[in-house]
């Protein structure tokens, strides 16, 4: 995190307080979703947290800030203490420097975690808030405030320094989650151990620490468990039930059941089922017959769904089908004219509308070809199609110049900042269709309009990402267009930049701060995406190793000044939006290519954005840069 970045903006927060809360030495159980962004304080107790599928085992003091509409899963069944501060965060604007911060970092919705080096006085502050908010007084609550601000301190003043860390996340309960959901799949240590970025040995001995035995073993008796609730299901074949579970084959799966239970599968299907049938079913117990029949449902698809139907045909009688044959061809007659008339009567109504799966999985029902759209982050790649959405989001109309030339001023509407967009603006331009990219925004979305969830991490490519939306669109000619003119393009842009640098030259990309700098990752934001992906420029060596073995933060690795001439590529971009004032240690003045002015500036207002569009303009503007900057360095 840029904890410099975190604290300006807090500095500039208006904040209102919600809600304190203390749990006091008591076994909880707690799942909810969060309606404010918060803190959450554990001092006390040993339990399992999950927050939006991250999970942490927390044994000591621990900070965890939440953003709204996140999930929080608490489970402690011993005893737990912990606060839970609620509030609402807003930062006050001053210029468009501070709303490109707000907007890059989200400081009120982004998860952070800390575990204090000093937590008695931060668990000081927090009791001295909670019993000034449990007053009730107007004079409690703005002291309650001013405690607050003192909390924020504390936590930002212990991560920048380094003596407060952040919180580990639980690699032991994350293993087991992969191995519940790949129940079908072999499982290799390695590559479980290469997912969380540790050693086998580390996984193995952190894993059997927590649940008393090794993966293997532990993934052989979860197959077993299910193979049992299969069995007493009396639904499925034991081959059947064998291969859904990644047993290699009936005579395998029929061992291991025997040596985990001391009863072959057929036996024990017939023991549980037989004390099953003396059960009646009956207006109190028919539910969770139900619920077993759903969960069969939900596992069985595909192949298992085509095994189910191929068993219901064989008990269907013969006599049984030539009746209903008859009986189907004897009402098809009468009711031929009136479903020929239901259908003439609906073909224009469902030529105006068709339904789509999007980027989330749900089925939803959009208009054929849209007409008034409004999306809440992908403007370059609606604009990409030809069309012009009725409103955007403010990211997408301030900082993201490169498209301005695709749309007339005043024809889009500002509906705000991603994330916190004014459903009344919405509601105002009347869209028929509204494409988002946070699926938790759904619901309120579709009481305005039918929503589509779009997601830049479901398509390979900014070509894939344009004709996904021109699918969604009813736009397929216009996104064929695009990615032929796209890849033309950048064809040529390549071309240009290959005569013009050496054969194995390298690239970097600097977005620099006041107190530390940062290599720009070859994702999607800063030009990473133009440059390594759209150009397949080469990265810089050391800066493909972060690459290859690091997460990102935001897009960006943070370097310290002391070693930034590790990073230092043939060729420098150096977008710099948030030190103006340029103040800068010796260490990064000093390097030949700063010193030398042999660095290639970047405008920050063309670097924000990352769709497609805005990628291949920044593709083009960073060959044009660089041709000029060999010329100028052979003069």
């Amino acid at each position: 995190m840029n904890y410099d970045a975190y604290m300006l903006l807090w500095q500039n927060a208006y904040i209102q307080l919600k809600q304190v809360d203390y749990v006091s030495n008591t076994a909880v159980r707690m799942v909810k979703v969060l309606k404010t962004s918060t803190f959450l304080v554990v001092t006390a107790g040993d339990a399992k947290i999950i927050i939006d599928e991250q999970p942490y085992h927390v044994q000591h003091c621990s900070i965890f800030h939440i953003g709204k509409s996140q999930s929080l899963h608490i489970t402690a069944p011993n005893s737990i203490s912990y606060f839970l501060i609620s509030y609402k965060g807003d930062v006050i604007y001053k210029d468009a420097f501070m709303q490109h911060l707000q907007m890059q970092y989200q400081p009120f919705q982004t998860s952070f975690s800390c575990v204090p080096a000093n937590p008695i006085a931060i668990h000081t502050v927090l009791q001295d808030m909670y019993c000034k908010w449990q007053s009730g007084s107007i004079q409690g609550h703005l002291s309650v405030k001013v405690s607050f601000y003192e909390f924020i301190y504390r936590v930002f003043q212990e991560l920048a320094e380094g003596q407060g860390k952040p919180h580990d996340i639980d690699k032991a309960e994350l293993a087991r989650l992969y191995i519940e959901q790949h129940i079908r799949e072999p499982l290799s240590i390695q590559a479980l151990a290469d997912l969380l970025n540790i050693s086998t040995r580390h996984l193995l001995r952190i894993f059997k620490a927590r649940y008393e035995v090794g993966p293997q073993i532990y993934l052989q008796e979860l197959r077993i468990e299910k193979a049992k609730h299969y069995l007493i299901a009396n639904h499925y074949g034991i081959k059947e039930i064998a291969i859904s579970l990644g047993f290699e084959d009936e005579n395998y799966f029929s061992r291991a059941f025997k040596k985990a239970t001391n009863m072959a599968p057929s036996n024990f299907r017939l023991k549980y089922t037989s004390s099953l049938s003396e059960i009646a079913i009956t207006n109190e117990n028919h539910f969770q017959y139900n619920k077993n029949q759903l969960a069969q449902a939900k596992q069985f698809e595909n192949e298992e769904n085509y095994i189910m139907m191929t068993k219901i045909s064989r008990h269907l009688k013969i006599p049984f089908l030539v009746s209903l044959f008859v009986l189907l061809a004897a009402c098809g007659e009468d009711t031929k004219q009136s479903a020929e008339q239901k259908e003439n009567a609906t073909t224009s109504e469902e030529a105006k509308t068709r339904t789509v799966t999007d980027d989330s999985g749900r089925e939803v029902e959009i208009p054929a070809k849209a007409e008034r759209v409004v999306t809440d982050w992908y403007l370059g790649q609606i604009l990409a199609l030809d069309v012009v959405p009725v409103g955007a989001v403010t990211a997408n109309l301030d900082y993201a110049s490169f498209l301005k030339q695709y749309y007339k001023e005043g024809e889009i509407s500002n509906i705000g900042t991603d994330g916190n967009a004014s459903l009344e603006k919405i509601l105002e331009l009347k869209p028929d269709l509204i494409i988002t990219w946070n699926k938790e925004d759904v619901e309120k979305y579709e009481k305005i309009a039918p929503t589509i969830v779009f997601a830049e991490s479901a398509h390979k490519s900014a070509t894939e990402e344009v004709i996904a939306m021109g699918e969604f669109l009813g736009r397929q000619d216009e996104a064929s267009a695009f990615v032929q003119e796209f890849e033309n393009r950048i064809a040529q842009a390549q071309i240009k930049i290959n005569n013009a640098i050496p054969e194995g030259a390298t690239f970097t990309i600097f977005d620099v701060f006041e107190k530390n700098a940062t290599v720009v990752s070859n994702s999607s934001i800063s030009g990473g995406r133009a440059l390594y992906q759209i150009l397949n420029m080469k990265p810089q060596e050391k800066v493909q190793k972060l690459f290859d073995t690091k997460e990102s933060s935001s897009g960006r690795y943070e370097i310290s000044y002391e070693v930034v001439g590790d990073y230092v590529g043939d060729y420098v971009f150096v977008i710099n939006f948030f030190n103006k004032e340029e103040k800068f240690p010796s260490t990064w003045t000093n390097l030949d290519v700063v010193k030398n002015n042999k660095t290639i500036e970047l405008e920050p207002e063309y670097y924000f954005a990352s769709d497609p569009l805005s990628g291949l303009h920044q593709a083009e503007d960073m060959a044009d840069k660089i041709v000029e900057f060999t010329k100028a360095q052979q003069q």
